[in-house]
Order: structure tokens, then sequence, then C-alpha cells
């Protein structure tokens, strides 16, 4: 009989808490040994040093800012496990991450996150890729805060219509919004890299929750999907599909017949 893994969660937030009530509800396959959050959060879960639930766990949840992920990739990959990272925007913004995980004998895996379509994507890969572009929509207090904001004293609260606020690629995405475009970096890795994976930020003030739009073309096809997320109530930079997506993920680890 195949071992169950045990697994834990660092970060027990707006999306790391979807994920730590599936995991106490159960995940076949999974063992859940706890979190790790200095926030105290409301959760029955045991809550533990990041140290100790990596000396316990084969695999780790990161649900965390990405200035928090270095430090955390680093002691997981040293021990040879398994990193489950949302925080895609951290591979972009240190990008070391790479040698690390290469030299190391663990791994890092990237869930689909808030978008659709990527499976797609990641075939077209195998045929050749072109050109591929992202356009996120969020309601500005989504987007407050955002390094690219205050350092451009961009004032959002007037805003009356959509506005497109930012265009560049997915690395000066990553560092100018940080908080607010996994997708984009989750986007370019499955694709064509950061340095040409085209990324939109808009701001609408009408917007119901986060959209994000993909446009990725390569030799035998043409790829287009749009997803309109509710975002967290608890935190609106982020979506809660995010979170159901590791849940799937996890889901999928078990599954003997499954679309993949």
């Amino acid at each position: 009989m195949k071992k169950d893994i045990k697994i834990g969660v660092a970060g027990c937030g707006a999306l790391g808490s979807i994920v730590v009530s599936a995991l106490q509800k159960g995940i076949e396959g999974f063992e859940f040994i706890g979190i790790s959050d200095t926030a105290s959060p409301e959760t029955t879960a045991p809550n533990m040093s990041f140290n100790d639930l990596t000396s316990q766990c084969d695999w780790v949840v990161e649900c965390l800012p990405p200035k928090i992920v270095p430090e955390i990739a680093d002691i997981v990959l040293s021990k040879g496990k398994t990193l489950v990272m949302i925080s895609a925007c951290a591979m972009l913004l240190y990008p070391e991450l790479y040698e690390k995980v290469k030299n190391s004998a663990g791994r890092v895996l990237i869930p689909s996150g808030a978008l659709s379509g990527l499976d797609a994507v990641v075939a077209l890969g195998c045929a050749g890729i072109e050109s591929a572009k992202i356009a996120t929509t969020k309601h500005p207090r989504g987007l407050s805060g955002a390094p690219y904001i205050i350092d451009n004293k961009i004032d959002l609260e007037t805003l009356s219509e959509p506005k497109m606020i930012f265009r560049g690629n997915a690395f000066e995405a990553a560092k100018a919004f940080p908080a607010n475009v996994n997708v984009a970096a989750t986007l370019s890795i499955a694709g064509i890299g950061p340095e040409r994976t085209q990324v939109e930020v808009w701001a609408d003030p009408a917007i119901k929750g986060n959209s994000h739009k993909i446009t990725v073309t390569g030799g035998t096809s043409t790829i287009t999907s749009e997803v309109l997320n509710l975002p967290d109530p608890s935190n609106p930079k982020s979506s809660q599909l995010a979170g159901y997506s590791i849940v799937a993920f996890l889901k999928k680890q078990s599954g003997k017949v499954q679309v993949v």
C-alpha cells in the first residue's frame, strides 16, 4: 500500500484557509500535519514553526507574500522536499530560485491558480508558441498599495471608467505588482517565458471581480481564455479560485481516472 504524503500549509490567510479546510476534511493520499502562520489564524489545525513543519512534512503548500518565498524555498529544497507554490511571481522576482531547484533534490510545483486554459497553453508549447499576452482587470482597491501605483503616484480613487495603468512584460509586471500578477508569472512559466509574455493591468471601478484574459498564438492554434473570479472577501487582491486550484491539484494526485 502506498504511504500517504505528509503535507502542511505555510500561511493560513485568504487562500491558505481554503486549502487547510479541504485537508482537514480529508484529501485521499495525504496526511495533514498542520500549518505555519505567525498571525494565529482561526483554525484548529496545529500551528508550528516553519522549520518544524518542513521537518515533519513531505510536501509544503505555500500561501504567502512573494517576498517570503525565497526563505521558505531554501528550507524546503535543502531538505529535498516538495514545495507547492501559489506565489509564482516569486520565481520571476527571485530568479536564483531556478538554480536552487535545479541543484537540490526537491522540486517546485505551481498550480494553475486563478487562470483558465493553461493546459492548452502547455500543449501548444510542445508545437511552438509565437506570442503570449494576458490582460488583468481589477477593481482599484485590489491594486492599491502596489509599488507601481505608489512610485508613479497613480490616483485610483477618482477613476470613473476602465483604464489601463500598466503595460510591459511579465518580469516588469512582477516587480510592479508583486501581489497582483501571479497569473502573469504562471502563464509565462507555462508558456514562452517572462521576457516574451506581455502583460496589461487595468483598473475598473465597475468590475465585480478579478478578470484575466489570455491570448496565446502558435503555429497550430490560437488560444483565448477569460475568467472572471470573485475576489476573496478578506483579500481583494486574491481570487478564491486560486485556493481551490491547489485543492484540485492535490485531489488529482490520487485520481485513478482523470483529465490532466
